[in-house]
């Protein structure tokens, strides 16, 4: 497996060769100080990874994650940031970040959350995906539909990466019926895909905290 890490922080990129090196035995893993020497690397080569800092001297990082999203794109990209902000975890995953890593997550943390996006799933932050179990939830959409107390359950496991399988094991109910639950809430949220329910969910609030 070739990884890119993308970071200035000389300490951090020594941390996370061990952390990687956990990932895969066989890991190769290259590293850059910013993404203008990212995007020279892509150039010229294929990698199974990505890993990016998005608060990097020089072109701003969201830009330069679009540019490298541009030069490899059926490569997953995850951010990895000492900011947990929403609003740039929301702008990453928009512009085709399959995940966002807070740095004061710990190795194993870390992890399980490569291995759910290089299983084709999205990971995002607790800050993200945290629900209030108050009426501070906006549930409606724009016919004034809304979701449903378990189907909030299912959306938040559903914008975290989780199969079918792994939601009905979760939530102790059965496939068929958390496919029923998924199928709904596409249909709400109006989009797709998972992953498009996961970034809609959150710009909606329903999945973010609330006031107060």
């Amino acid at each position: 497996m070739k990884i890119l890490l993308v970071d200035d922080h000389p300490l951090f990129l020594e941390g996370m060769r061990g952390v990687l090196q956990k990932l895969d035995e066989a890991v190769s893993i290259h590293t850059s100080g910013s993404c203008e020497e990212a995007l020279a690397l892509v150039d010229n080569d294929d990698f199974d990874l990505v890993l990016l800092d998005i608060n990097l001297p020089g072109m701003s990082g969201l830009d330069g994650l679009q540019q490298i999203r541009d030069q490899l794109p059926a490569t997953p990209l995850v951010v990895l940031s000492a900011s947990e902000d929403r609003s740039k975890v929301l702008s990453a995953i928009e512009l085709g970040a399959k995940g966002f890593i807070p740095k004061s997550s710990t190795p194993d943390i870390m992890i399980t959350a490569l291995q759910l996006v290089l299983s084709g799933g999205v990971y995002l932050p607790m800050a993200v995906l945290d629900m209030v179990n108050s009426a501070q939830l906006k549930t409606g959409n724009a016919e004034g539909q809304t979701l449903t107390p378990r189907q909030i359950e299912v959306l938040k496991l559903l914008a975290g990466g989780h199969s079918n399988k792994a939601i009905g094991t979760q939530l102790a109910m059965a496939e068929n019926t958390v496919r029923v639950h998924v199928s709904a809430i596409l249909r709400f949220l109006e989009v797709n895909n998972r992953t498009e329910a996961g970034v809609a969910a959150a710009q909606m609030g329903l999945l973010a905290e609330g006031e107060g």
